[in-house]
């Protein structure tokens, strides 16, 4: 089995080296595993630097470099064009220490039981935890996962979270429009109208402790509702 991991980070210098350590620490665990660790780095504060430096130590490391952010949909877009060819599954997550790497292995195990296209890390199903969310994020998250659910008819509980294992297979046949943060729904809506399927895991999730988020209310707001109009296109032109 080989496995990529791509992880987009923003000016996250002070989360990047133990996220990567950790990262390959599961992978090293994992009994017959190839992998690569695939970054898709924006930003100026020295989280590129860093991990070119580990590179001589973690070899799997491969960085994707541009100095101005152009938002997270595209961040992913760069990083799924890279991963080689001859891989099996794709692991997705927060380059923030949100989402915790030595879950990889029951996401991995959860994903290839049920034969998911997509298996969504969930904080929004039994077996969950979140642990110091801000309440606004909290009520952020909770608002636009109810209207996309009414808009959309997706039944995913956790529609926004950012931490996923993709078949490869599936991901290659994937396209979404949005540039933002709501390019991580827009992936699962996507990929539901054209029939993969979709399953949900619970993770534990832990609120950044080091460095400021890049998720700010009003850009994130204007990233949803450019989602939310492809509800409207497609009921006013009639298509299914």
């Amino acid at each position: 089995m080989k496995v990529a991991s791509v992880v987009a980070a923003y000016d996250e210098r002070e989360n990047i080296e133990p996220l990567t350590r950790r990262l390959a620490a599961v992978f090293r665990s994992l009994e017959g595993c190839e992998f690569e660790m695939i970054f898709v780095i924006d930003g100026t504060d020295g989280t590129r630097q860093i991990l070119e430096g580990l590179r001589a130590e973690l070899p799997s490391i491969r960085v994707l470099h541009q100095e101005r952010p152009t938002g997270l949909g595209n961040a992913f877009r760069r990083g799924f064009a890279a991963v080689s060819p001859d891989t099996d599954f794709v692991v997705t997550m927060d380059a923030d220490l949100n989402h915790q790497p030595e879950e990889i292995p029951r996401l991995l195990d959860a994903a290839r039981a049920r034969s998911a296209d997509i298996l969504i890390g969930s904080r929004f199903i039994e077996g969950a935890r979140v642990d110091g969310t801000p309440l606004w994020k909290l009520f952020l998250s909770a608002t636009l996962n109810v209207v996309m659910r009414i808009a959309f008819g997706l039944k995913v509980r956790d529609k926004t979270s950012g931490y996923r294992v993709y078949r490869a297979g599936a991901l290659r046949t994937m396209d979404w429009r949005n540039e933002n943060f709501a390019a991580l729904p827009e992936m699962l809506i996507r990929a539901s109208r054209s029939g993969l399927t979709l399953s949900e895991e619970p993770i534990h999730f832990i609120y950044r402790r080091e460095g400021a988020s890049k998720m700010y209310f009003w850009t994130t707001v204007m990233s949803y509702v450019t989602l939310l109009r492809m509800s409207f296109d497609r009921k006013a032109d009639g298509s299914r």
